[in-house]
């Protein structure tokens, strides 16, 4: 017998080959209709079209995420021109002078536990005391301007974040000086609450309910008589009382 000279109909592909078209049929799913890139850019192109709370909620996750992210770096840039700007100012005069050191003694008495207790309490956990620190920073940031723009979660966020805040310089503080520490730490949170917590009311707004009118019913008494064949139907008596 003489070898065949055939060659086989199909040629094997290479491993390249077949991962770029299963890229290709992925691609092409995503896109179709009903596909996960698909709704997401139908998400992004009805965004001029919806208020905030049509929006998808992925998509006011990136917005608030970034507004946090762009909020942190122009504060970190800033924070050197207005550090310097607020130094000249609070040194340009005695009374400055005293009012920015009162307001740091006083700031002090509240960060200073903060900060001792999370450096105490932070050994043994994967995170840092300063990254602890920071992180109280931000929320505390965070919730103050969620709060000021009406995000109810952030205003939860600040009351809860002001609890933990009282709770820290409460036990880090020493024994004698806790009660007024304390109250100066509450002073402080209520008078930024009153912007964390802008137009925020407990009075309770009675909700009126207008049930939708039924038909009236009428009940009349009737007998019906069967008629006879070829006669007009006549079969309803009024009951006579």
């Amino acid at each position: 017998m003489q070898p065949s000279n055939q060659t086989p109909s199909k040629t094997t592909q290479s491993p390249t080959h077949r991962h770029l078209a299963a890229l290709r049929d992925r691609w092409t799913t995503a896109w179709a209709k009903d596909g996960f890139l698909r709704n997401r850019w139908e998400d992004i192109r009805q965004v001029r079209d919806r208020d905030w709370h049509a929006i998808a909620t992925w998509l006011k996750t990136t917005f608030l995420v970034l507004g946090i992210a762009g909020a942190i770096i122009l504060l970190d840039t800033a924070s050197g021109i207005l550090g310097e700007a607020l130094h000249k100012l609070s040194t340009s005069t005695p009374l400055t002078r005293g009012g920015t050191a009162l307001l740091t003694d006083l700031w002090g008495v509240i960060d200073n536990p903060v900060h001792a207790y999370i450096t105490d309490h932070s050994a043994g956990l994967t995170a840092s005391g300063p990254g602890i620190y920071f992180l109280w920073q931000i929320t505390g940031f965070t919730g103050l301007l969620g709060g000021l723009l009406g995000f109810t979660a952030a205003r939860l966020t600040w009351v809860i974040w002001g609890a933990l805040t009282l709770m820290a310089v409460w036990l880090a503080t020493p024994e004698t000086s806790r009660p007024l520490a304390l109250a100066i730490a509450l002073t402080a949170w209520s008078l930024a609450s009153l912007l964390a917590l802008r137009g925020l009311t407990l009075r309770v707004r009675p909700v009126i309910y207008n049930a939708p009118s039924q038909p009236r019913i009428e009940v009349r008494p009737e007998i019906h008589l069967p008629a006879p064949d070829n006669a007009t139907p006549d079969n309803v008596r009024p009951l006579q009382r």
